[in-house]
């Protein structure tokens, strides 16, 4: 592999998108050519100017050739690129004497080309167009003012065969990210906003150029109370999106479909999946939370084999640590367990997924302290802060994907915040700290 291959190899390899990745080989390419334009084909049917280089840096362009990033239509039919199209090897090499006489073209567009090139000094012009599933779809057109040797053609066309090929990876990519975003969009809901709650929520994919996966949150009223939600269908791809999104609908729809505990909406749910045989291996945290009257808000939830919620009290953090139940897809007959806290003004509840807190080669215990050490230290803070701190701290680095839902109670009527909640402010039973079954 010659040095320049090599370079342009590694330009490709690290470029962020198509447009950075067509300027970087545009300007390795100066060490060929007198002048380099980089040209990327678009639907349906543009050709976009990416960028212009000669040997001292950007090059300015002649007003006819247009400034990076002009666009013209009818890339396939006028100019020189129909003729590219249809050469040996998407190859087209013109010399002085071709480029006199293609300034008589009938076809204007064909004619400026050529004699913008003569009036840049141009002894010889270079086309070479970038193929991908024997689409061309880009175009490096070089310039020299003494000539190309006839064994650089040959590497050079080679060089396009690359650049074609990661240019159109780089396209589907980008055409990836757009579904993904869009798909997650539709999936991560915007929270509730509620008197005496403050809420705040993250999703932090781990599939690079993804964002989308199998982790995923939820906070809805139903006429019981608020909902919330944190859950982890196995994956971090579409297909884990797919299944979140199998269980996200199926779980809000009975949530809102009758009055029940979170451990029965659970075993509904898994039921369900059951019987539709949906692939429904997933952990998750279901939680519902009602206002009480002169305390706070009632917390009832179950866990179906999720990391513990994290709760802050008084300063203090701790675990919400209770009795194992089996995830999601084992054993449709499992028994799901309820527990229950009341919740007061200043408390902040934490939900996560365990992208949060398992690190290959470290503990899961040790991972569980330090997430409780470090809500602790940050007792006093808000929900979005504290989101932004565990995302840039515990979750740097991460290797699967990381879901975060945080809710905090702030002072205000109760009455109110019933209303907001579709529910009724019910009075305190007992301490607030028992915990009680549920088939």
């Amino acid at each position: 592999m010659s040095d320049l291959l090599a370079a342009v190899v590694r330009a490709t390899a690290s470029a962020s998108d198509s447009s950075a990745l067509l300027d970087r080989v545009a300007q390795l390419l100066t060490s060929r050519a007198d002048w380099v334009v980089a040209d990327r084909l678009d639907e349906p049917d543009l050709i976009t100017r990416v960028a212009a280089y000669d040997a001292h840096g950007t090059l300015t362009l002649p007003d006819g050739m247009g400034p990076a990033p002009a666009r013209r239509s009818s890339a396939g039919s006028v100019g020189l690129l129909p003729s590219l199209i249809a050469s040996p090897r998407r190859v087209l090499r013109l010399d002085q004497a071709a480029l006199v006489e293609l300034t008589r073209a009938v076809e204007p567009h064909r004619a400026l080309q050529a004699s913008l090139a003569l009036s840049a000094g141009t002894r010889e012009l270079l086309l070479l167009g970038l193929v991908a599933r024997d689409a061309v779809v880009g175009v490096l057109t070089l310039g020299s003012r003494t000539g190309f040797r006839d064994d650089e053609i040959p590497e050079l066309a080679d060089l396009a065969l690359h650049v074609g090929l990661a240019l159109d990876a780089a396209r589907l990519l980008a055409v990836q990210r757009t579904v993904a975003t869009t798909m997650q969009t539709s999936l991560l809901p915007p929270l509730p906003a509620l008197p005496g709650l403050r809420l705040a929520a993250r999703y932090s994919p781990a599939a690079r150029g993804l964002d989308v996966g199998g982790d995923w949150y939820d906070a809805f009223r139903t006429s019981a109370g608020l909902v919330v939600v944190i859950g982890d269908a196995s994956g971090h791809d579409v297909a884990a999106a797919a299944r979140m999104a199998d269980l996200r609908n199926l779980l809000r729809a009975y949530a809102v479909d009758r009055v029940e505990p979170p451990s029965a909406l659970v075993s509904r749910l898994e039921h369900a999946t059951d019987v539709l045989q949906l692939d429904g291996a997933a952990t998750c945290v279901v939680g519902r939370l009602t206002p009480v009257a002169g305390a706070g808000w009632r917390l009832v939830w179950t866990n179906a084999g999720h990391p513990p919620p994290v709760l802050v009290h008084a300063g203090r953090a701790e675990l919400l640590e209770t009795p194992a139940d089996l995830m999601l897809g084992v054993d449709p007959a499992a028994e799901r367990t309820d527990h229950e806290r009341v919740l007061v003004p200043g408390d902040l509840l934490l939900l996560y997924s365990d992208g949060l807190v398992e690190v290959r080669g470290a503990l899961l215990e040790e991972r569980l302290e330090l997430l409780r050490r470090t809500v602790e230290q940050r007792a006093g803070a808000q929900p979005d802060p504290l989101a932004e701190h565990l995302l840039s701290t515990l979750a740097r680095g991460a290797t699967d994907d990381v879901a975060l839902l945080i809710l905090q109670v702030l002072p205000g009527s109760p009455r109110a915040a019933a209303i907001a909640a579709g529910g009724r402010a019910q009075p305190v039973a007992g301490d607030g700290v028992t915990s009680a079954g549920a088939a």
